[in-house]
């Protein structure tokens, strides 16, 4: 009989504690010999292997320690408010521009003869949203 596994394999309990064993050790002897913090080594070698090697048992390891997954998910929600910043041209650090108003005049069908025309907001970084 042939049995057929489908999806990414997940490393069992064993394979976890030898590797997280492993890397704590080269972590923490890293620290010792640079004086770099184990937090900073760890965001780098999270990135590292977000970037070239994903979906390693590393990426496990990261994902099943909570203060691991929390420095991750705040290292990219501060990536995508800077991106956001970039984008905007928002040097103040703002987190949000104001949203413009816009009215149209109603374009004479009956439900605007009722209820006026079209009011939007728009986001003033959006390419077609109208300048005041």
């Amino acid at each position: 009989m042939i049995n057929f596994n489908f999806g990414k394999k997940k490393p069992d309990k064993k394979q976890l504690i030898i590797v997280s064993i492993v890397m704590a050790t080269i972590v923490g002897t890293l620290s010792q010999c640079t004086g770099v913090g184990e937090n900073k080594i760890w965001d780098l070698i999270d990135e590292v292997q977000r970037k070239y090697f994903p979906g390693t048992i590393l990426n496990e390891l990261v994902i099943k320690d909570p203060e691991k997954l929390q420095r991750r998910v705040t290292r990219d929600v501060d990536r995508a408010i800077e991106e956001y910043n970039r984008l905007t041209g928002n040097s103040e650090g703002v987190i949000m521009s104001k949203p413009r108003f816009i009215q149209k005049e109603p374009d004479g069908s009956e439900a605007q003869k009722l209820l006026g025309g079209e009011m939007r907001l728009c986001a003033p970084w959006v390419d077609d949203c109208p300048k005041e």
